[in-house]
C-alpha cells in the first residue's frame, strides 16, 4: 500500500511557519499578562504612532540605536511600502535583486516605480551588472534581502555587502535590507548587517512574523532619526494607529524569556528540514544548481533549459504537487540580453512547513515532472 506521504497534496506554495511551531499557548500566556499589567487600558486606546514604546526600546537596545529611530508597523511588508509611499513618485526606478520577493515587487510596482531587477549570484548580487544598471539610471533605492534571500536562499558575502554600502554612497541611493530570517540560522556564523556598515544610507526592516506568529502582524524599520520621524507621520495618515495588544504581546514573550527559547525550538525543527531538501535536491535533481543556504525558509533551483517546464503549474497540481509561478519573483530586466524565459524555469521550494519525508516526496514528483 502507497504511504500516506507518498498520496497527499504536497504545498511548495507559501513560505509559512511549520504549524507545530506557533507557540499559541505561550502568545495566549503573554497576552492576558499583558491585558491584564500596568499598561492593560494603554494597550486597548489609540496609541503613539510610532508603535509601543517598551518594544521600540527592546528593538533600539538590540541594535544599539535610539528608541526615535525604530518604527513598529504591521509587519515589514506594510512599513515597505510606507517607505516607498514616501519617497517614490510615478516613473522613479527602484532595483531589486533577480529573483527577489514577488510581494515586494508588487508594492514598489503599485507605488508607481519601474521595478529593475539586478542579476543575483550564488554569493549575492552581481556587482558588474548592478554598476551597468546604475550607469542608466539610478535608482531611487535599491531593496536586498542579505540573509537566506527569498526566493534564492543565498546569503550576501561580506565583500558584496561592503560593496554594496560603497555604491550607495557614491551614487547617492538607500538600501533597504530586509532580514526577517537573519536570526534564524542553523549553521555557521552571521554576517554584519548592512546598517552595521553604513548607518546613514541603510534601512532595515524585520518582523516578527517568522519568529513568534505570522498572525501578530508585528514588524519594524529601523533608520535614520529623521527619516523615521517623517515615516511615522505618514504612518498615522494611514492607518491611524498600531496594533498595541499584540505589540506588548512581543515584548511580554520577550521578557518571561520566551523569545530565545522559541527560537532555538524552530532552528532545531527547521534544521533537518533545510538539511533534507538539500539532499533531496542532490538526489532527484543532480547536476542542477542551487545556493545551500545555512538557514532561513526556502531553497530554489533554476530548471535547465532542456528540462520540461511547458505547463509546470497545471501539471503539477495534478500530481498533488502546489508550486508558485517562477514569473512572479521576476523585475523587468536591466538588459535585454536576460533570458525572458528564466522565471518559468525558476521553482522556489520552501521547506519549514513539511516534514523531511514530506519535502523528499515533493522533489521526486518535481524531479518526474520536469524530466519526462
Amino acid at each position: 500500500m502507497p504511504s500516506q506521504v507518498s498520496s497527499e497534496q504536497i504545498l511548495f506554495t507559501r513560505g509559512v511557519p511549520a504549524a507545530e511551531a506557533l507557540p499559541n499557548k505561550l502568545l495566549s500566556e503573554c497576552m492576558q499578562a499583558a491585558l491584564d499589567g500596568p499598561d492593560g487600558k494603554v494597550i486597548l486606546q489609540y496609541g503613539h504612532n510610532g508603535g509601543y514604546l517598551p518594544l521600540r526600546t527592546l528593538i533600539s537596545e538590540q541594535y544599539a540605536v535610539s528608541p526615535d529611530q525604530v518604527l513598529v508597523g504591521n509587519g515589514s511588508l506594510h512599513l515597505q511600502d510606507i517607505f516607498a509611499g514616501f519617497l517614490l513618485k510615478p516613473g522613479d526606478v527602484v532595483f531589486v535583486e533577480q529573483p527577489s520577493y514577488d510581494r515586494a515587487i508588487k508594492t514598489f510596482r503599485r507605488r508607481g516605480a519601474k521595478v529593475v531587477g539586478i542579476p543575483l549570484d550564488l554569493d549575492g548580487i552581481n556587482l558588474t551588472a548592478l554598476e551597468q544598471a546604475i550607469a542608466q539610471q539610478k535608482p531611487v533605492f535599491m531593496y536586498v534581502i542579505p540573509d537566506f534571500q527569498n526566493p534564492a536562499g543565498v546569503t550576501t558575502s561580506a565583500e558584496k555587502r561592503q560593496a554594496l554600502v560603497d555604491l550607495a554612497e557614491r551614487y547617492d541611493f538607500w538600501l533597504i535590507e530586509d532580514v526577517p530570517y537573519r536570526t534564524l540560522r542553523y549553521a555557521g556564523e552571521s554576517l554584519p548587517l548592512l546598517r552595521d556598515l553604513n548607518a546613514e544610507r541603510v534601512v532595515t526592516v524585520s518582523s516578527y512574523s517568522k519568529l513568534i506568529s505570522p498572525g501578530l502582524r508585528v514588524g519594524y524599520l529601523i533608520g535614520p532619526t529623521a527619516l523615521v520621524k517623517q515615516l511615522t507621520k505618514l504612518a498615522e495618515e494611514t492607518i491611524l494607529a498600531p496594533v498595541l495588544p499584540t505589540q506588548a504581546a512581543v515584548v511580554e514573550f520577550h521578557r518571561r524569556g520566551y523569545y530565545a527559547s522559541n527560537l532555538e525550538d524552530l532552528k532545531r525543527l527547521y534544521a533537518p528540514r533545510l538539511q533534507a531538501i538539500v539532499q533531496a535536491l542532490k538526489t532527484s535533481l543532480p547536476g542542477v544548481p542551487f545556493a545551500e543556504p545555512e538557514g532561513g525558509f526556502f531553497v530554489s533551483v533554476t530548471l535547465p533549459t532542456d528540462f520540461n517546464t511547458t505547463n509546470l503549474l497545471a501539471r503539477a497540481k495534478q500530481s498533488g504537487l502546489l508550486l508558485t509561478d517562477g514569473r512572479d519573483f521576476f523585475a523587468d530586466p536591466y538588459t535585454a540580453n536576460e533570458d525572458p524565459q528564466q522565471g518559468e524555469r525558476f521553482v522556489r521550494l520552501p521547506f519549514c512547513a513539511l516534514t523531511p519525508e514530506q519535502i523528499q516526496e515533493g522533489v521526486k514528483r518535481l524531479s518526474t515532472l520536469v524530466q519526462s
